[in-house]
């Protein structure tokens, strides 16, 4: 009876044991995943940055008052308006 129970006993502690490790493994695993996935989005966050200056950058090349006054001339057809054509609201 005694060495039936020791051998249960050391039984018991091995699998507690191998759970332990596999915890740790899975641990691990899931730090790396994770880290992996920080990477990329700080990758993705530096590229859309990048972008979005050139965007900016872009925006205020087309928005100026003279290429905004050009373009409507052109495209449009629009000019300046007549001293008439103002009016002025009180």
């Amino acid at each position: 009876m005694q060495g039936s129970s020791h051998w249960v006993r050391y039984t018991v502690l091995a699998l507690i044991g191998l759970f332990l490790a596999l915890a740790q493994v899975w641990t691990r695993l899931q730090v790396m995943a994770v880290g992996y996935t920080l990477s990329n989005t700080r990758q993705l966050l530096y590229t859309l940055r990048g972008e979005r200056q050139e965007l900016e950058a872009q925006w205020s090349a087309l928005t100026t008052p003279g290429r905004l006054g050009e373009q409507a001339s052109q495209r449009l057809g629009l000019s300046a308006p007549q001293p008439e054509q103002v009016m002025r609201m009180q």
